[in-house]
């Protein structure tokens, strides 16, 4: 790619260098519509991803579209990736885009509708999730993601606005212990104007108690 952004949380940032999965993977056609990589929150997700994949993770890519990042984590390492979204089409992009990186056969692509809570065996260590908010701040999508992955994991969550983090930790904070350290934002940086604004990556930790397993079968059929 050659698409900038800066990050950071107010301060001047420089604008991001290639990271690691941007060297080591293709980037998708830009004709498809569900993303080349040059949106503010992918390049977040991916730039988060190439210091959180330490190797042999299992990575939930939530809102995969075209694959981006899931093509990315396994480029970086993980020895598994699972893509869900909920447009079929959008699978069978992804799909393509996975075997174009040669990382298909790591890979598991499924609908939305074949996720259910606790269903990923073995549950996830990473998982991200690059949806705007107010998909992100239903119940049954906190349930879908976190019960999903393993106690311990880190949760990252991007496709949403600075003004938007409140919400989000409202949302998650039952089942998270946020790491402020990795909060980041993102601007378009020059040739970006189609992605006006900015925006931000928010990322925490699982932790779990009986007493949240309850909680999370009741999200689960609300």
């Amino acid at each position: 790619w050659q698409c900038g952004g800066r990050v950071g949380q107010g301060d001047p940032s420089p604008v991001l260098p290639h990271t690691p999965c941007e060297e080591t993977f293709a980037s998708p056609s830009p004709s498809a519509r569900w993303g080349t990589g040059c949106h503010p929150t992918t390049r977040l997700c991916l730039e988060w991803l190439s210091d959180a994949i330490q190797g042999g993770e299992h990575v939930l890519d939530f809102g995969c579209g075209s694959g981006v990042l899931a093509a990315g984590a396994l480029a970086l390492g993980a020895s598994k990736a699972t893509a869900v979204d909920v447009d079929a089409e959008a699978l069978v992009v992804a799909a393509a885009n996975l075997e174009l990186n040669g990382v298909e056969q790591r890979a598991e692509l499924l609908h939305v509708r074949e996720v259910v809570p606790g269903g990923l065996v073995p549950p996830a260590d990473v998982v991200v999730a690059n949806i705007l908010v107010g998909q992100l701040v239903r119940p049954s999508m906190v349930c879908s993601l976190c019960a999903n992955l393993a106690p311990g994991g880190l949760l990252c969550l991007s496709g949403v606005r600075p003004h938007e983090i409140g919400s989000l930790k409202e949302a998650y904070g039952t089942w998270v212990e946020w790491e402020d350290r990795m909060y980041a934002e993102a601007d378009p940086g020059v040739g970006g104007e189609a992605y006006w604004g900015t925006w931000a990556r928010l990322v925490g930790r699982r932790v779990a108690t009986p007493e949240q397993t309850a909680m999370l079968s009741e999200h689960a059929v609300s």
